[in-house]
Parts: C-alpha cells; sequence; structure tokens
C-alpha cells in the first residue's frame, strides 16, 4: 500500500516538476523579449512584456509550492526518474537568473550615465544632503521640459 502512494505521488511529483520545466521555457523567452525592449527602448511592449513575465512567474510560484508539498530537495536528487527533470529545471533557473543579473547591470549603468547627464546639465541643488548616517544624498530631478518633438 505504501509503494503505490509513494508511486503515485513520485508520479504527481514528475508532472508537477515536467510543468515548470515547460514554463520554465515560456518565462526564458519571456525574458529574452524584456531585453529586446529595453535594448529598442520599446516601453509600450515592454509594459506588455512584464505584465506577461509577473503571471508567468506567479504560476512558476504556485507550481512551487506544489512541488515543495510533494517532496523535499533531498529524496529528489537521488531518484534516477526525477534527477534529469531536476537538473533540467535548475539549469533553466539559473539561466533566468543569470538573464536578470545581466538586465540589472544594463539598467544600472543606464541609470547611472542618465543621473551623470541630468546632473551635469540640470542641476537641482547647489547645497549638499545628508541621511542620518552621513551618506551624500544625490537627489533625482523633479522634472524635465525639452522643447522638441519626438
Amino acid at each position: 500500500m505504501s509503494e503505490t502512494k509513494e508511486t503515485g505521488t513520485k508520479g504527481a511529483l514528475v508532472a508537477v516538476m515536467r510543468k515548470e520545466n515547460d514554463l520554465l521555457d515560456k518565462i526564458l523567452e519571456q525574458q529574452a523579449v524584456l531585453h529586446e525592449c529595453v535594448a529598442k527602448k520599446d516601453w509600450s511592449h515592454l509594459e506588455d512584456a512584464m505584465a506577461h513575465l509577473h503571471a508567468l512567474s506567479d504560476s512558476f510560484v504556485e507550481l512551487e509550492e506544489q512541488r515543495t508539498s510533494l517532496a523535499d530537495d533531498a529524496s529528489l536528487a537521488a531518484d534516477a526518474e526525477l534527477a534529469p527533470v531536476l537538473a533540467q529545471v535548475r539549469g533553466k533557473l539559473q539561466k533566468s537568473k543569470i538573464e536578470n543579473r545581466a538586465l540589472n547591470e544594463y539598467i544600472k549603468t543606464t541609470r547611472k550615465f542618465l543621473q551623470g547627464v541630468f546632473d551635469s546639465v540640470v542641476p537641482q541643488r547647489r547645497n549638499t544632503l545628508y541621511t542620518r548616517t552621513g551618506k551624500i544624498v544625490r537627489s533625482e530631478p523633479s522634472g524635465i521640459t525639452l522643447d522638441c518633438v519626438f
């Protein structure tokens, strides 16, 4: 009786992990779209891509909760049927993490560059502001008006 219960749980676990694997493929595709939108500065499609990626991420979280309720990681790595699926899921998660890191670095670099341009073109304040811990606060530009049509 316990062997059939284990087999049923393992079958359900394999099914959940395969769904996670398929969902990670979609997430990786959407991350590529997101990266392309940022690189091309296509802000309207960027918002759509972000919304779609957020929905996919929510679905993945639900599947992950199902997976954790079915088994623990220690039993997954030792099982011959689950090991290949687990390896695929972990590999895709790692790839997704790398994509997120690369996009984050691109955004940080661009933000620093733009902040430097704004600081030199539109100085906001002459005096220096400090936080409670003594760090210098760089104020963001409150607004800018351009005299041109895009």
